[in-house]
This record gives C-alpha cells, structure tokens and sequence, in this order.
C-alpha cells in the first residue's frame, strides 16, 4: 500500500509568517491554486480512501485533490497541527527574535523543547502519529492500494521521525515541507518506510 501525505495549501497566516498550529485557518486563494496543481500532479492514483485532518485549510486541500470522486473520506482528531498554546497567532518573526522564547528552541534545539502553555510537546504529537498510522494505515494494506493523508507540516515531519526513528534533536533535517508538498511512504507486511520526501508538486 502506498501512504501520500500532503500539507495543505497556503493560508493568509502562512503568507503572514503568523503561527498556526491548531488554529482554523482556511486556505486563502493561492492555496486552492496549489491544491488544485497538486491534484494534477496526483491525477494518475486511485485513492482508496482519504484521511485527513479536521481542520479547514487541510479538508479543503483533500476535497480539492478528490474532486467529485466518490472515495471514503475519514477525518481523524489525530492529523491536526500540533498546538502551539497560546503562541497561536503571533508573529514567526518574533518568535525568531527573541532566543529566550520557548518557541524559538523548537526550532532551533527541538529535543530541549519545552511548549508555551496550552501546547503540546514533540513526543506528544509522535505519539498521535504513531497511534493513527498503528491503527488506521497498518491494519489496511492488503485492502487498499493508495491512499491520501492531508494534514500539516509538523505533523509530516513526525510522521517521518516515527517511520524512520528520529530521534527528537532530528526533528527539523530532511527537506522542507512545503505548501502541498507530497511526501510518499509505503506499508508492505506490517512495516511502513519512506520512500520519497517533500515532492514540490507545484514546480512541473
């Protein structure tokens, strides 16, 4: 079974820099563009079924995507964003300004990262990747052949630390998760690996 994960499309927040994390940003135009280039770059694959995030900027890259095939769609509390707490909102420049916030070493040193109140830690968000893959993606690999994860780009990061056993200090290496990059795994007799990261489907 083949696993495609996409980030979203582009919001007014990711245009602003602000950060999003649990907040329910829809896409602003330039993000259902992106969606709908990255639907023509995933023309050619029969989804089995859809899994996505319950926020709206990740639903409406998935529903994008499907158009008006009738495929099972599955929301799951699991693919949200992580929360941030009460940074939601305010400015990544700030955050990168000022070394002592507790955000700025979730960037930059991200196994010492302790979240702002109301947040959530790395290995809580692992820990949510972990359980939905284990439990929605695992059981079914000999029913489906494919099938579309539309969530967020921490969450596709952790998605990765978990299939590949990254340790917390690696959570930022690889490729960037851009908006409505894919990024594609596989899950063959119990086992899921990682096949290609963070494909640009808007440079073709």
């Amino acid at each position: 079974m083949k696993i495609y994960l996409i980030r979203h499309g582009e919001t007014d927040w990711n245009k602003k820099l602000k950060i999003q994390g649990q907040a329910d940003i829809p896409l602003n135009q330039t993000g259902r563009m992106q969606a709908e280039i990255a639907a023509k770059y995933l023309d050619g694959i029969q989804f089995d079924a859809v899994f996505s995030s319950p926020l709206l900027r990740a639903r409406e890259t998935a529903k994008i995507i499907i158009k008006d095939r009738k495929i099972p769609f599955y929301i799951d509390d699991r693919l949200k964003e992580i929360s941030y707490g009460i940074r939601e909102g305010q400015s990544l420049r700030l955050i990168h300004a000022f070394p002592f916030l507790r955000l700025h070493a979730y960037f930059k040193k991200p196994e010492s990262y302790i979240p702002p109140k109301g947040g959530e830690t790395i290995r809580e968000l692992k820990d949510r990747c972990r359980s939905f893959l284990d439990e929605r993606i695992v059981p079914m690999e000999e029913i489906y052949n494919n099938v579309l994860i539309s969530g967020h780009g921490a969450l596709i990061r952790a998605m990765i630390s978990v299939v590949v056993s990254l340790p917390d200090s690696y959570f930022w290496s690889g490729k960037e998760q851009g908006n409505c990059a894919v990024t594609i795994m596989e899950c063959k007799n119990k086992e899921i690996k990682l096949i290609e990261e963070a494909i640009d489907t808007q440079s073709n």
